[in-house]
């Protein structure tokens, strides 16, 4: 299991299944000023599963190399942001669009070599929004919450839970001529 600890402006509470929630409990609404990270690094292969427990919430999840950097979301390797009902994915803080409508659940996976990012309620069948190529350096948890008591449940889910997950399907373009 990994262990998420409280940074600036946020409390941490185990929610006994392995499961981390955050909220950000003081500093300006609308300020990215409040954060926590993983107690270690997360080495290999991993998923990571993020629940928005707050609606019309605007933070930013995923991970990083170095979680202590700041506690703005400029410093985030991969992360996705929960604004509203909206679902951003960023890169080291830049915006990769398109912008997508969340479930209220978003995934970032880390799998041979590749980092998707899902939004649904499953693993498993939620669409891919975004596939790139990662290296296998260890990586923090990091979040950074700018609403006002917003609050996400995180976890990293079991190695083994998520093995052998199919692969939503993707549409085929035909060339037979």
């Amino acid at each position: 299991m990994v262990a998420i600890v409280a940074g600036a402006q946020t409390s941490v509470t185990a929610l006994g299944d392995g499961s981390w929630q955050v909220q950000k409990t003081g500093g300006a609404d609308g300020h990215f000023g409040a954060w926590a990270a993983s107690a270690e690094p997360i080495a290999g292969d991993f998923v990571l599963r993020a629940e928005d427990l707050t609606p019309g919430n605007n933070l930013l999840f995923g991970v990083a190399a170095d979680p202590g950097a700041s506690a703005g979301y400029m410093d985030l390797t991969h992360s996705c942001q929960f604004y509203g009902a909206e679902f951003y994915v960023y890169e080291l803080g830049v915006y990769r669009p398109p912008i997508r409508v969340h479930s209220g659940v978003a995934w970032i996976a880390r799998l041979a070599g590749v980092v998707s990012y899902r939004t649904g309620p499953d693993f498993a069948s939620a669409p891919i929004a975004r596939e790139v190529p990662a290296d296998a350096a260890p990586l923090f948890f990091d979040c950074s919450i700018a609403r006002a008591g917003g609050t996400i449940a995180v976890r990293f889910e079991p190695p083994g839970a998520w093995m052998g997950a199919p692969r939503p399907p993707r549409p085929r373009i035909d060339l037979t001529l």
